[in-house]
């Protein structure tokens, strides 16, 4: 086990103890279920916490692991803050919970009530990125998104643990961002470190972007895959009117063109007229 990993994990000990959450190194052992004697060559560095400990203590004292691995985050995870209702299928599988348009308004209240989840409709993807870890797919509302994303397209979202909020959020990609008030499907700015705000970001420039404090959050899923319509024509129907909206402009441009050759034309045999 890496050395700094056994680090973090003595001092999430340490921090149990000045908290009073355990009175002694034995008492930690006997909850872990741990020989004081090992315990004791962990904490002077002479052997590594096992994963076994680890996982033990995850549980128990709800040490944050992705801390103990990366150090990045929380030592400690606030189990109230962080559960997020899933849904499984027979094998215990967890599969993916689909929010559509239709189911937007209620999520951002209902977004962890088991009893609302189970009303939506849940399926998997046969692809290994989605065979393990929590994930939902939302239908996208609108056009602030475009041309990225269109309206009734799906988006597949990974959900982003939020003691990792503030180091792991990127700054440029798209994220669904749940608050007591809406869910977004936005492109984010992250400053929730420095400044504890996130700031939305419209792909379309008609629409200016909204800034959130930190504890407005209250969901956050990164989008990983989107699901749209296909279209058999070899180009799609808004490429289509694109294309007609520019031979549009060419005619009308070409067509002004030729009404200014006109008038210099007339202009110029009036000129003539005169001098007879």
């Amino acid at each position: 086990m890496n050395n700094n990993v056994t680090k973090r994990f003595v001092e999430c000990f340490r921090e149990l103890k000045r908290n009073g959450d355990v009175k002694s190194s034995r008492q930690f052992c006997l909850s872990l279920n741990y020989t004081p004697q090992s315990w004791s060559k962990i904490q002077k560095g002479e052997r590594a916490v096992t994963i076994e400990l680890i996982r033990k203590a995850t549980i128990i004292y709800n040490i944050n692991p992705t801390y103990l691995f990366t150090g990045v985050g929380k030592k400690f995870i606030n189990n109230e803050e962080n559960v997020v209702a899933i849904a499984v299928d027979d094998n215990n599988n967890e599969k993916i919970l689909h929010v559509p348009v239709t189911a937007k308004a209620g999520y951002n209240e209902q977004f962890n009530d088991t009893v609302y989840l189970e009303d939506l409709e849940s399926y998997s993807l046969p692809l290994k990125y989605f065979n393990s870890g929590t994930f939902r797919s939302f239908e996208v509302e609108g056009d602030s998104m475009e041309p990225v994303l269109h309206q009734g397209e799906i988006i597949v979202c990974s959900y982003v643990d939020k003691n990792l909020w503030e180091y792991n959020v990127k700054s440029g990609y798209v994220y669904v961002v749940v608050t007591d008030r809406d869910v977004f499907v936005k492109r984010v700015q992250n400053r929730l470190k420095e400044e504890k705000i996130l700031e939305l970001e419209s792909d379309n420039p008609d629409y200016p972007p909204i800034v959130l404090d930190a504890e407005e959050i209250r969901e956050m899923w990164i989008v990983k895959l989107k699901i749209s319509s296909f279209a058999h024509s070899k180009i799609n129907l808004r490429q289509e009117m694109d294309n007609k909206y520019s031979s549009l402009n060419d005619i009308i441009r070409n067509q002004s063109d030729l009404i200014s050759r006109l008038n210099k034309t007339v202009e110029k045999l009036l000129q003539k007229q005169r001098i007879l």
